[in-house]
């Protein structure tokens, strides 16, 4: 039986219109299995993605976790492939991805990192969700090392990951609220024994009004916030200290619960030996402001 090279992982939940566009990017003229995992959408979205079997080639399966986290998890317990390719439902493949991810099909690297491209979803310009990942590319160039990508890029997507590092390593996605695939990521670039880059953008991350307005609880924020502080803590134990991610966002905003949560969560930061210094000048950027303020937890 011909082995299956790249094993595409996609959590949905409620984008059955925004599934229907990444499921027309997938290459499918690769030998690839597309894995969707719905979990808990309502029960028209769940039958909007059933019709669209009959246009696609993709495995459904069900969970009621209610996490992002859980939803990928369950389909790498049903993935095969040599690679694994993550997208969320409402991202797309670029054109070029089927060259791209055969270009690296043979490697012996355990994970590949592309670039990749954001635009506005409701009329295709420019975003500015790239801009992370362009600087992450900048760093490894200028210090001649891929140190930076390794311990900071916390997105699964815009990369190939060998699924026998992930079975090796058990590595496995938080189940969380928010940041499910901080740690999932980090460990997986931190813990690979080889791994490459490749300057060609395989992916498309898009932003929209909605996801502009505030949906961010108090169970969100604090999710992320910890999240960020285990990874860090996890980076400092890996003699990857100079690697951080930010945190002061995450003082500043939690004083909004008053003054004990926000010394509590002070304390949490300066005694895990963080520096919340790290990459201040992100949040004077007026996209990043803009978004911050709107996603003030509630």
């Amino acid at each position: 039986m011909e082995e299956v090279l790249f094993s595409i992982i996609i959590p949905f939940h409620n984008r059955s219109k925004e599934l229907e566009r990444l499921l027309d990017s997938v290459p499918w003229k690769l030998n690839l299995e597309v894995i969707v995992v719905d979990d808990a959408s309502a029960d028209e979205e769940v039958q909007q993605v059933k019709s669209l079997q009959q246009r696609y080639l993709f495995e459904l399966y069900h969970i009621e976790k209610h996490t992002a986290g859980a939803a990928r998890n369950e389909g790498l317990r049903h993935a095969h492939g040599r690679w694994l390719v993550f997208a969320d439902a409402d991202d797309y493949f670029l054109p070029e991805a089927d060259s791209l991810l055969m270009d690296h099909a043979d490697d012996a690297h355990d994970v590949v990192y592309f670039k990749v491209k954001s635009t506005w979803s409701e009329n295709g310009k420019p975003a500015y969700r790239d801009v992370p990942i362009e600087r992450l590319f900048a760093i490894c160039e200028r210090e001649n090392s891929m140190k930076a990508l390794r311990a900071l890029h916390t997105n699964p997507w815009g990369k190939m990951i060998r699924r026998h590092l992930v079975e090796e390593k058990n590595i496995r996605f938080e189940e969380i609220a928010s940041a499910n695939d901080a740690m999932f990521s980090v460990r997986c670039g931190v813990e690979a024994h080889w791994v490459t880059r490749d300057n060609r953008a395989l992916y498309c991350i898009t932003v929209s009004e909605q996801s502009l307005t505030s949906n961010m609880t108090a169970a969100h924020f604090e999710s992320n916030g910890q999240a960020r502080l285990r990874v860090n803590a996890y980076l400092r134990e890996h003699r990857l200290e100079k690697y951080q991610l930010p945190v002061l966002g995450y003082m500043l905003m939690s004083w909004s619960y008053g003054p004990k949560h926000g010394f509590r969560v002070m304390k949490d930061c300066y005694a895990n030996g963080n520096n919340p210094w790290v990459d201040w000048w992100r949040l004077l950027m007026p996209k990043r402001a803009l978004h911050s303020l709107k996603s003030r937890p509630k």
